[in-house]
């Protein structure tokens, strides 16, 4: 299932180049997110490891992307981590992937918000502006969601004309992932997380969704607390190594 989950995820959130080299997948995206820039771990392999990490820092450097691994338990072969370690590569995130069930999950919106089926500049440019991401950025996220192949919702929520939060959904069969959840800094901690997220899932659900997933990173603590209390759990964690 980790594999399943591994693989609508990356149809969700595409890179814009990859390489498929005996169980590895080499994801690029100009450097734009980990999960785009990073060597994903799915598949058996059979060739000698030290030569393939060899290979896949060789890509990515030529990319001028810092090689990165993404691990789970999963990853092939078994000992990949422990020889990343011994090369130097720390780990620099380590994230929790969880799921819900939404098969009951009405379809209605709640409250006031903007939902949009089609890609919209502006909700990028408050997406980067929210996270205090480089604005220069946003020709690479753009071209990346244009790689979405499924269904995406872009929902917006405005106050006094101004985007005060964004939240992006992905489906895929019975499955819709949530990615890009943010809140302006002005308005967190008033439930509008909440909000983004509920949409999300009734969006999704409307789509034919049964599954919810998302990812968020271990010690992000009021994001982790948020998704508990709407019913998310974790199904596994995986984390990301970059040469020090």
């Amino acid at each position: 299932m980790i594999r399943r989950f591994e693989e609508i995820s990356n149809n969700a959130w595409p890179a814009l180049q990859s390489i498929q080299y005996d169980g590895w997948i080499l994801r690029f995206a100009n450097g734009v997110t980990k999960r785009s820039n990073s060597v994903n771990l799915l598949y058996p392999s059979t060739l000698d490891a030290e030569e393939k990490i060899d290979f896949c820092e060789r890509q990515y450097l030529s990319h001028n992307i810092q090689p990165c691994f993404k691990i789970t338990s999963i990853a092939d072969p078994a000992d990949i981590d422990q020889r990343l370690a011994n090369r130097g590569y720390f780990i620099h995130s380590n994230i929790s992937f969880q799921e819900r069930d939404i098969s009951d999950t009405p379809c209605e919106p709640l409250g006031d918000v903007l939902i949009e089926t089609e890609i919209n500049p502006h909700w990028i440019d408050d997406f980067i502006r929210m996270n205090g991401f480089d604005p220069k950025k946003k020709s690479a996220y753009i071209a990346i969601m244009h790689q979405v192949c499924t269904p995406k919702c872009l929902i917006s929520l405005v106050r006094n004309h101004q985007t005060i939060g964004v939240g992006l959904g992905v489906t895929e069969g019975a499955f819709v992932g949530l990615f890009d959840i943010v809140v302006d800094q002005a308005y967190r901690h008033t439930g509008l997380g909440y909000l983004i997220v509920e949409n999300l899932l009734r969006w999704g659900r409307k789509n034919g969704a049964q599954t919810a997933y998302l990812q968020v990173l271990t010690d992000n603590i009021p994001a982790i607390r948020l998704y508990e209390k709407i019913g998310f759990t974790e199904k596994y964690q995986y984390w990301y190594r970059m040469k020090s």
